[in-house]
């Protein structure tokens, strides 16, 4: 550890305990100290409180309201309409469908977040780059976030395809549009809730009923979870409940995807899964 921590250390208040992944040349970047006279906080919290613009605020607000009333009538009419088609035998596939595909896409923006960009980089930097940085190094934050920081951002995307969805109902009578109505909506409140599943699978006491979901791996599961926390991190992106890891990891699929960006001249911009913004 550097002389200039240790002076802080000794001068300014308590080191929060860094989870045991962070290299040496990260500490600088990593340390967080707690005010003088504050209680030391337990290992994976930060202390840090996150500040967003009103506008933005709002946008995540608005939207957290707006996506459940466009997901009923979407669920409603998909399932009315395939009841009329007499297909309502889909509703079996669309279901695990959704769960999957929520599973792969909250994987790739995973991947991506973690890999590539910064952040510095324009709208995606503040919102999402660097949430999931700071994640790496301080994992328990996220228990202390309120729903709306945790689901907003999401709503954000997801609310102009829901408003999509029920258009197409609305003017499209075949039973394909219905089904595939279905299928993006139940995909859509999965991956909106997926941060929601991330968030329990790092509290310390969930309630029975999240272990329950949890051991029948419905949503994501700590043990699970854990590997993608483990050196060398390049594992375990899918955090809705995982289902697509084992595949994923076998395959080699997102070293795969990499290296054909590389040869495309996109470079991975985070080769360290690092975070340059810790400090309080």
């Amino acid at each position: 550890m550097s002389a200039v921590i240790q002076d802080r250390i000794g001068l300014e208040g308590a080191l929060i305990s860094l989870p045991p992944q962070i290299e040496t040349d990260q500490l600088e970047d990593a340390v967080v100290l707690a005010p003088l006279g504050s209680a030391r906080l337990p290992p994976g919290y930060s202390g840090i409180t996150e500040h967003t613009t009103p506008a933005h605020a709002f946008l995540e607000h608005a939207t957290s309201i707006l996506f459940p009333v466009l997901f009923v009538p979407n669920v409603y009419f998909s399932f009315d309409r395939l009841y009329e088609l007499e297909l309502l035998w889909l509703t079996g596939l669309a279901i695990p469908l959704a769960l999957v595909l929520a599973d792969f896409i909250g994987g790739l923006v995973h991947w991506g977040a973690d890999t590539y960009f910064s952040e510095d980089t324009p709208v995606v930097g503040p919102a999402l780059i660097k949430p999931f940085r700071q994640h790496h190094i301080f994992p328990r934050d996220i228990c202390t976030h309120t729903l709306v920081s945790i689901v907003g951002n999401v709503c954000i995307l997801a609310v102009p395809v829901l408003a999509l969805c029920l258009y197409l109902l609305w003017v499209s009578p075949h039973g394909l549009i219905a089904f595939a109505v279905l299928c993006t909506t139940l995909m859509a409140a999965a991956t909106v809730a997926t941060n929601v599943f991330h968030k329990w699978a790092h509290q310390e006491k969930p309630s029975p009923g999240v272990r329950w979901l949890q051991r029948m791996r419905l949503v994501l599961e700590p043990g699970h979870h854990h590997v993608h926390h483990t050196a060398p991190f390049k594992m375990h992106y899918c955090i809705t409940n995982g289902w697509l890891n084992p595949l994923l990891n076998k395959i080699g699929f997102f070293r795969r995807l990499e290296s054909t960006l590389h040869s495309l001249g996109i470079k991975p911009t985070n080769t360290k899964k690092t975070c340059d913004s810790v400090r309080m």
